[in-house]
């Protein structure tokens, strides 16, 4: 039984982005962006791609890493992550999995080494990868991170919001699959923790414009940012000039 499996998943038929891991961002299809960030990774060198078509079994040849076919009654728009997932680790024995999405290209190496630490030192089941949102938060007209009842909070005073991004997502696979066999579910079994992205790593390829944004950023982050300097309007000047701290 190997200790841990990584995958990657990829259906062929993704509605809101046309064959979404396929396009190519900045030259390079999206699948591969998260491909070859896993090659250089320490922990996850047992990769699959998981997926109902053949298309990205040549994906994987072509990457040097393993093909899962995926039943296409469990790659349509309708179907959930718990089933293939339950599926997968049916199929291929594992202590642990590791579910890394194309959606999120701009993750490091080390940052999914260390989700993988997070979660082995952890006394937790299921790690899931979020963003810490810390700003005023509202759900259905009800404040959820601060209160109306008194004076406007600071932001940065704010508990964060966790808005799961899935770039990582990490199961016990014993206990996805009993939880699963008994209530037909497993993506939030046991105890959860969460492991944050930070920058660039919390861009989700969702939608079109999620798709444009990242666009912009591969080209960016192809910069020699060594000069990269902030600039300000003249009205400035003195204060950068004096080099005046002005914060309070």
């Amino acid at each position: 039984m190997k200790e841990l499996i990584t995958i990657i998943p990829a259906r062929l038929g993704s509605k809101r982005v046309k064959l979404k891991s396929l396009r190519l961002l900045d030259g390079k299809p999206l699948i591969g962006y998260i491909l070859e960030t896993l090659k250089r990774t320490k922990y996850h060198q047992n990769i699959f791609i998981n997926s109902d078509s053949e298309l990205y079994e040549e994906i994987a040849k072509q990457y040097g890493v393993n093909f899962y076919k995926r039943d296409k009654l469990l790659a349509t728009s309708e179907s959930l992550i718990d089933d293939y997932l339950y599926d997968f680790m049916k199929q291929k024995s594992s202590n642990y999995l590791a579910v890394v999405n194309p959606t999120s290209p701009f993750v490091s190496e080390d940052f999914l080494d260390n989700a993988w630490k997070a979660f082995k030192d952890a006394d937790c089941d299921t790690l899931l990868s979020c963003e810490n949102i810390q700003t005023h938060c509202f759900f259905r007209g009800k404040e959820i991170n601060f209160s109306t009842k008194g004076q406007h909070p600071r932001s940065q005073d704010l508990e964060p919001v966790q808005a799961l991004n899935f770039a990582i997502t990490i199961f016990d696979c014993n206990k996805y699959i009993k939880n699963y066999e008994k209530n037909k579910f497993g993506v939030y079994t046991g105890k959860l923790c969460f492991f944050p992205t930070e920058g660039v790593e919390c861009i989700d390829i969702d939608y079109e414009d999620d798709f444009i944004f990242a666009e912009f950023v591969s080209r960016f982050l192809k910069l020699d940012k060594t000069n990269f300097k902030p600039e300000y309007s003249g009205l400035a000047d003195s204060i950068i000039k004096n080099n005046m701290d002005v914060s309070n």
